[in-house]
């Protein structure tokens, strides 16, 4: 393949990339974590309770420009970043392997669900990985004896990583023990560059220990809190079968055999590259064997880094497209199938007769933002309201992100995550629980003896039905209580 129908395929990965991404993102009503992140990014912060700042800056920067809280609108720095960081994929195999290798190490981030998912939706992963691979790819140019302008990009890639997610913390750690034992890396240590990146990284660094240093070190403590609960092979099992659906198994399986072969560990910028995702995969794999409480995508910084050395390897394999696109083409027909399903209901249809509602259905809070909007405006009772809130984080983050910009959104539990770092509510209050409509009436009932725990007084107001595309799918169940 000449060079132009190189860099013509490249563009061709990029559009249709961007494409398929940009259908998700409008078909998709915004997950747990984007709700909430939009929320709480409202309220500017330093830094946040559960993450550094810059996932939650984003969606509510393209709330402010564009206007607008639609799903769409709030993921276009998603998939802006995501684009982006299919660039910095390329860059990377190209400076390892030349021209095709950065082709194939696009083409498998491009393909990999949680890579692609992460330019998406509005996650910390959205900066993190085009963060952490633009720093990869400065770090192996360094590594092959380049300089000068490489030590910015990568003081500042990587401070953006830590400006993203904790997981980035974990790369300067594997940097230092490759430079120890490195006669190249040995040699930074008298390199001016090196001071100026590390600057640079830690500017980055520095909203994240100012906002903790001022709140008790309140992130530091909730994270190191999710690990333990004793040896849990299920777990770990389950943390497995999870990194293979988010990589997909034959990407999976490329990686593990990559770390194989000696001739990784001879060459110094693949063994850097090689340490760099490593020491994630390892660290959190034992956490997943020790944990009750894991999520599966924390090994993904790790795993991403081994992409361009899987290229590296299987570019000439002809079985690894067929492989690749036997496995992703299902996988990606099940995810279309279930995004089109949260945006308009159509597989109740399918389930049940007449197009109702199936009795056993888990997609809440998952609710339509525009519909949720106008139907709770309609009722009438948000009139004279001081404040809203919810029993849980996660309802607060779906009814703030659908609602706008509130006055006060109070989160009455023991852990309201970034809400309670931000007014608290008093006087007339409304708070709001989301169900399905089979529900709405037990979780009425609950409701209301929770309320007059707080309010004697506490008056349940009629149930605000929600539809998702033609039917009524969801209940917003509104009670009136008031707080001193």
């Amino acid at each position: 393949m000449s060079g132009l129908a190189q860099g013509r395929a490249l563009w061709v990965l990029l559009g249709l990339s961007l494409v398929v991404r940009a259908v998700f993102a409008a078909l998709l009503p915004l997950g747990t974590d984007e709700a909430y992140a939009l929320a709480v990014g409202r309220s500017f912060s330093l830094s946040f309770f559960d993450h550094p700042p810059l996932g939650f800056w984003a969606p509510a920067a393209a709330e402010w420009v564009f206007g607008s809280n639609q799903p769409f609108v709030l993921r276009l720095p998603s998939l802006i970043l995501g684009t982006v960081g299919l660039w910095g994929f390329y860059l990377c195999g190209q400076a390892l392997g030349g021209e095709k290798v950065g082709l194939w190490t696009a083409g498998l981030a491009a393909v990999s669900p949680m890579v692609a998912f992460s330019g998406v939706m509005i996650l910390p992963d959205a900066p993190l990985y085009p963060a952490l691979i633009f720093t990869a790819f400065a770090l192996i140019r360094l590594a092959q004896g380049a300089g000068g302008v490489f030590w910015a990009i990568g003081g500042v890639a990587l401070g953006v990583a830590l400006a993203s997610k904790y997981q980035a913390g974990l790369l300067p750690i594997a940097l230092l023990v490759w430079m120890v034992t490195s006669q190249t890396g040995r040699g930074w240590f008298l390199r001016p560059g090196f001071y100026l990146a590390l600057i640079l990284a830690l500017i980055g660094l520095a909203p994240v220990l100012i906002w903790n240093i001022s709140h008790d070190w309140a992130s530091f403590a909730f994270h190191t809190g999710r690990a333990g609960g004793g040896f849990a092979p299920k777990n770990f099992a389950l943390m497995a079968l999870g990194q293979a659906l988010y990589l997909l198994p034959p990407i999976l399986f490329w990686c593990v055999m990559a770390f194989m072969d000696k001739a990784l560990w001879r060459d110094p910028a693949q063994r850097l590259l090689a340490l760099i995702g490593l020491l994630p995969i390892v660290a959190f794999n034992a956490i997943y064997l020790v944990s009750q409480n894991s999520l599966a995508h924390w090994t993904m910084a790790g795993w991403i880094m081994i992409l361009p050395l899987v290229a590296l390897r299987i570019n000439r394999q002809r079985a690894a497209k067929g492989w690749l696109a036997g496995v992703a083409l299902p996988a990606y027909a099940a995810a279309f199938a279930v995004a089109l399903h949260l945006a308009t209901g159509f597989a109740a249809g399918l389930i049940t007769a007449g197009g109702t509602q199936p009795a056993k259905d888990n997609t809440a809070p998952l609710i339509p933002m525009r519909a949720t909007k106008e139907a709770i405006a309609e009722s009438g009772v948000l009139t004279g309201v001081d404040f809203i809130a919810a029993t849980g984080w996660i309802e607060a983050g779906h009814l703030a992100a659908a609602l706008g910009p509130v006055p006060v959104m109070q989160v009455l539990s023991d852990a309201p995550h970034h809400f309670g770092f931000m007014p608290q509510g008093h006087g007339t209050g409304l708070l709001l629980l989301i169900t399905t409509l089979p529900k709405a009436d037990a979780v009425a009932q609950k409701a209301l003896a929770f309320a007059r725990g707080l309010d004697p007084d506490a008056a349940l107001l009629q149930v605000i039905p929600v539809p998702r595309g033609a039917v009524d799918y969801f209940a917003i169940v509104p009670l009136r209580l008031t707080l001193p």
